[in-house]
């Protein structure tokens, strides 16, 4: 499966109108990242598209399609991959519990989730 996702300095590839991309990995680091932007007549079948605003043109097969914005504290190797690092109580917190002894707060648990935009 060729890969185009999440990379720097790594340009997508040069495509006339009409090419058609088969189990290609196109995903992107955030939401409505538009890819092959003045291209007409693509077809992706099978590929990988998240977070990727294709020509309105373009045919798409059995794609995983979605916006999601990824939270690092779900996944804190993404740092590495050039994600920005979220804080600890970030947008992605869906539920926390606090922990206290003797009615001191001594540790908030909190959990996140990558949210579908």
């Amino acid at each position: 499966m060729p890969n185009y996702a999440w990379t720097t300095g790594r340009s997508l590839p040069q495509v006339e109108n009409g090419h058609v991309f088969e189990f290609t990995n196109f995903s992107q680091k955030f939401p409505h990242t538009p890819i092959f932007t003045g291209v007409t007549g693509l077809v992706f079948r099978n590929c990988n598209l998240v977070n990727c605003d294709i020509p309105p043109d373009a045919t798409v097969e059995s794609c995983n399609r979605c916006q999601v914005e990824f939270c690092t504290n779900v996944w804190p190797r993404l740092v590495a991959k050039g994600f920005p690092a979220c804080a600890e109580n970030c947008a992605h917190v869906v539920d926390s519990d606090e922990i206290r002894v003797g009615g001191t707060l001594v540790d908030t648990v909190r959990r996140y989730k990558n949210k579908r935009v």
